[in-house]
C-alpha cells in the first residue's frame, strides 16, 4: 500500500462503501430490488481505491505463507458454526428450502457473495481500521458491527443478526489472527450453504 489516504478519507471510505449503501435499502430510500447496483458499485469503488492505493497481494490477504497454520483454526469454526446452525434449526422447527431453490440461491449468489463479503469485510476493510484504530478488539467490534448491517436487508432478523454479529466476531478474529482470503471465504461459504439450506434466511425473491 504505497498512496496512503489521510484518516478522513479512510473514514468516508467507509462510510460510502459499507453504511449508506445499507442506509439507502433499509430505509427504502432506493428499491430492494436495487441491491445488485449498489452491491456493483461498491465493488467499483474498492477496486478503485485498491488500484488507487497500490496494494499488494498479501495485503489483500491472498498468500500462502500462514495457510497451513490457519487451516484448523478456520476448519474448527466451520465446524462448531454448523453444528450450531443445526442447533437452532432443531429448536426454531425452520421450514427448509426447496431443492431447486437451494441450488440456484447457493451456486449462483450465496457463494460469489460470501467471497465478495470476506474481500470487502475483512481483505479490505480490516486494514482500513488499522488506519483508524490501534486496538484489535475495537477493529473487530467495528468489522462485526458492520458486517451485522448489512444483514438488516434479510428477513429473519431476530436470528439473522445475533448470528452475523457472532459470526462477524469470529471471522474478523481469524482474519486478524490468519489473514487467508481463500480459507476465510470458505468457511463462509460453507456456512451461507448450510443457513440457506435450513432455511434460516433468503434474499432472492
Amino acid at each position: 500500500m504505497k498512496n496512503l489516504p489521510s484518516r478522513k478519507l479512510v473514514i468516508a471510505q467507509i462510510f460510502v462503501i459499507f453504511i449508506l449503501p445499507v442506509i439507502l435499502l433499509y430505509f427504502n430510500i432506493l428499491p430492494v430490488s436495487w441491491r445488485m447496483v449498489l452491491l456493483a458499485v461498491s465493488s467499483l469503488f474498492i477496486y478503485g481505491i485498491i488500484r488507487k492505493e497500490e496494494w499488494t497481494h498479501e495485503e489483500m490477504g491472498l498468500r500462502n505463507d500462514n495457510f497451513k497454520k490457519g487451516i484448523p483454526f478456520y476448519l474448527l469454526f466451520t465446524i462448531i458454526g454448523i453444528a450450531i446452525l443445526y442447533l437452532l434449526d432443531f429448536k426454531l422447527n425452520l421450514p427448509n428450502v426447496e431443492t431447486q431453490k437451494y441450488v440456484l440461491r447457493t451456486w449462483i449468489f450465496f457463494i460469489p457473495i460470501s467471497v465478495f463479503q470476506e474481500f470487502a469485510f475483512r481483505s479490505f476493510l480490516i486494514p482500513k481500521l488499522k488506519k483508524i484504530f490501534t486496538n484489535n478488539f475495537v477493529i473487530i467490534l467495528v468489522n462485526a458491527v458492520l458486517f451485522t448491517l448489512i444483514h438488516t436487508i434479510y428477513p429473519n432478523l431476530g436470528i439473522g443478526l445475533p448470528l452475523a454479529f457472532l459470526s462477524g466476531i469470529l471471522f474478523a478474529w481469524l482474519y486478524i489472527k490468519y489473514p487467508n482470503l481463500v480459507l476465510v471465504s470458505i468457511s463462509h461459504a460453507v456456512l451461507n450453504i448450510v443457513a440457506v439450506l435450513l432455511g434460516f434466511f433468503t434474499i432472492l425473491k
